[in-house]
Order: structure tokens, then C-alpha cells, then sequence
């Protein structure tokens, strides 16, 4: 949980809930690992398995990382607490490992496909973004006027062919030409 916290972190940064999450759940991991006997080599996967999960953000391996991560932490949450001469009562439950490796895969899956995907949506900025836009004409654009336009007010003027404009009307940016907006209706298509 810690490291899947961490890993959210990591994938979308700015926040810090996630990153202090994590570090208090590996805290208090490393003080039970201290407290109970454990088996270093499945330490030594479970480390692994969280190396995975960070490479697969980084390369491109569509999950194929997370896959090879989940069995890692299979592994290695099986053998971390299943030492000879550890009493039954402190072994790890095989069933438990198994649902808690598939669901640590799936919701990485689920969270690493939505970071995917956000980070495919372009970035409107600057001029490009008003294009498109809608406003309202704040008095008569015959041809210049003025146009209130996502809480701001621009200098606007009519775009080739199209007809006056009445206060109240609704426009559409057709282009953007230094500080003033070329626009027409919004009802003329």
C-alpha cells in the first residue's frame, strides 16, 4: 500500500497526501519487519516488484512490467514471513497474497491507464485555445466591438462575410489577430 502510494504520487506529482501515505505505511512496514522474523530474499522481491511498478511508468511496456511485478510480489509476500521455524500463526496466508497482488495489479493498471491518457490530451494554450470559443457581444460589432469571452473582454471584429452583430448575441472566435478576435454568430454555422 505504501509503495502503491508513492507510485501515485510519482504519476501525478503537486500533491502531497499520497507521498505522506506511503511514507507512513513503509514506515510502519520497516518496524514490522524489525518485530517479526523475516526471509530477506523475499524482501529482496517484493523490492523488485516495486522497482517494476516504477520502471512501468517510465518505458512503454503496456503493463507487460506490472505483470512481471505482480508475480514478483506473489513471490516474494509468500516467502517474506514463511522462513523454516517460523510458528504457523505468523505465516502469510497464500490466498491473501494472491487477491492482494491481483488487486495491487489492477488498480496500478487502472491508475497507470488514466495517467496514460492524460497525458495524450493536448495542451491548449495561447492563442489556439480561444479558437472555437463562444461569448457573448457586449454592444453592436459593426464591423469592432466588444466581446466577453471566458470572463474577459476582448476587442472583437466581424470575420469575412459575416453580418452585424447585436448586443447579447452569442459569437464564436473564428480567429485571433494579435489582441482583437475575429467573430461571427454563433447561429450562422
Amino acid at each position: 500500500i505504501g509503495v502503491q502510494a508513492i507510485l501515485i504520487e510519482l504519476s501525478s506529482p503537486g500533491g502531497w497526501v499520497a507521498g505522506f501515505i506511503g511514507a507512513v505505511c513503509l514506515a510502519l512496514a520497516a518496524y514490522g519487519m524489525g518485530v517479526l522474523s523475516v526471509n530477506w530474499f523475499g524482501a529482496l522481491f517484493l523490492i523488485i516488484a516495486f522497482a517494476l511498478f516504477i520502471l512501468d511508468i517510465k518505458a512503454p511496456t503496456h503493463g507487460a512490467l506490472t505483470a512481471a511485478g505482480v508475480g514478483s510480489f506473489i513471490v516474494g509476500a509468500l516467502v517474506l514471513f514463511n522462513s523454516p521455524g517460523v510458528p504457523q500463526f505468523q505465516r502469510v496466508s497464500v490466498p491473501l497474497v494472491i487477491s492482494v497482488g491481483i488487486i495491487i495489479g489492477v488498480s496500478f493498471a487502472i491508475i497507470l491507464g488514466f495517467a496514460l491518457r492524460a497525458q495524450k490530451i493536448p495542451v491548449r494554450m495561447g492563442p489556439e485555445s480561444l479558437l472555437g470559443a463562444l461569448g457573448t457581444a457586449r454592444g453592436r460589432i459593426d464591423p469592432t466591438g466588444q466581446v466577453q469571452l471566458q470572463s474577459e473582454l476582448w476587442s472583437a471584429e466581424l470575420a469575412e462575410g459575416a453580418k452585424s452583430i447585436q448586443p447579447g448575441e452569442k459569437v464564436v472566435v473564428v480567429k485571433v489577430d494579435g489582441l482583437r478576435l475575429k467573430v461571427r454568430r454563433s447561429s450562422d454555422g
